[in-house]
């Protein structure tokens, strides 16, 4: 299924030859999975002659909900399994907002995801959660004063026996990233990195393709303890320097205005030459903490996302230069890709990492386990 959601739709053939069963074992699979309505089979010839001529896609009649807090926001949305998105809706949510603030932004939320699904009258039968700093080893979020017990007892009023998972929301966005790659990339482990209101990354295993996800703190990697305060509290944090909070004043633009041109700001918010050599030399920081990370992780591929991508040689010069400095042997073996991430397209991750989760539970949730809450490093 995994393979199938990767691939947007994909023939039998191809299943049994990419995952190594015989095709009467795919036979036997996809005619269970669509008598339990999971999987669907329509007509559509192979572009090649003598090819198969039916192709299997994911349900649209099974309906994943999401919750996404980002950008100063809270995004409520369902999708179908195979991805079509029937409602979406955004709850204004100012940064550093209290906790009373943010309990009544996720309980307005939630409430507008089960008005939705009773109206249309929409069995869920999955609900992932996006969070910023969300660990399930810390009682205190550092970025968003939300309490996920709350917030998981509102999803469990609102939507009996619908297992819920909570995670990071660099969990999510990486699990969305690697939907995108298809099913065509390498089979080598990758750090995805994002950069936008904050700074985050995450470890992609692609072990037989199974796509689990671990956290890698960067964003609150001190690179000067004398440096700027972060929102953390701490001072020289990576994020002080590198996210839109940061880095608006610089271009002397609010923040807002900032986050409302999206990813591609670098292209349209007029940058002089003194901004543009800070710029750089805060994305030199960037490539020492992606250097860093790397010495522990040991990959050598990078995925980049966030408006560093949008700078072109002249930024990926820069980062490769941070990363050369720290990295055991230098750069020259590391493969630097840059993204574009779905900023602007809330909640894409939360409903990504909600068909992962729903996915890896064999499409198949038990009444028995009806909340699933991830730590950073478990399995997403």
């Amino acid at each position: 299924m995994n393979y199938i959601w990767r691939k947007k739709g994909s023939f039998r053939t191809d299943i049994a030859d990419k995952t190594g069963l015989t095709e009467a074992s795919v036979s036997r699979i996809v005619s269970e999975l669509r008598a339990e309505g999971v999987l669907t089979e329509k007509r559509q010839p192979a572009e090649y002659p003598g090819g198969p001529s039916a192709i299997l896609t994911l349900s649209k009649d099974r309906y994943l909900g999401a919750l996404e807090v980002s950008s100063n926001r809270v995004h409520a949305g369902i999708a179908t399994l195979d991805g079509d998105l029937v409602f979406s809706e955004r709850f204004d949510l100012k940064d550093g907002a209290s906790a009373g603030a943010v309990s009544q932004a996720i309980a307005a939320a939630v409430g507008a995801l089960a008005d939705s699904a009773e109206r249309s009258r929409l069995q869920l039968d999955f609900v992932g959660v996006s969070v910023p700093g969300y660990d399930a080893r810390r009682a205190i979020n550092p970025i968003v004063m939300l309490d996920p017990s709350e917030t998981l007892a509102r999803l469990n009023a609102s939507f009996l026996n619908v297992p819920v998972e909570i995670a990071n929301s660099i969990v999510a966005r990486a699990i969305n990233q690697r939907l995108t790659l298809g099913t065509n990339g390498s089979s080598d482990d990758y750090l995805y990195v994002f950069v936008g209101h904050g700074v985050a990354a995450a470890i992609v295993s692609e072990f037989w393709g199974n796509g689990d996800v671990t956290t890698c703190e960067i964003g609150h990697m001190v690179m000067d303890p004398k440096g700027p305060q972060c929102r953390c509290g701490h001072f020289g944090c990576l994020e002080a320097y590198l996210s839109t909070s940061a880095i608006a004043p610089r271009l002397k633009i609010d923040e807002v205005e900032l986050l409302a041109l999206g990813d591609a700001w670098p292209q349209r918010v007029p940058i002089s030459e003194k901004t543009s050599t800070d710029v750089h030399s805060r994305l030199f920081r960037l490539g020492m903490a992606i250097g860093n990370a790397l010495n522990m992780v040991g990959t050598q591929r990078v995925f980049l996302g966030g408006w560093p991508a949008n700078l072109g040689d002249a930024g990926r010069a820069s980062i490769l230069a941070g990363i050369d400095c720290c990295l055991l042997g230098g750069a020259g073996s590391i493969e630097l890709n840059f993204v574009q991430s779905e900023l602007g397209q809330e909640p894409a991750a939360a409903l990504s990492l909600a068909t992962f989760g729903y996915l890896k539970r064999g499409a198949q949730p038990t009444q028995e386990e009806n909340v699933l809450m991830h730590a950073p490093e478990a399995q997403a």
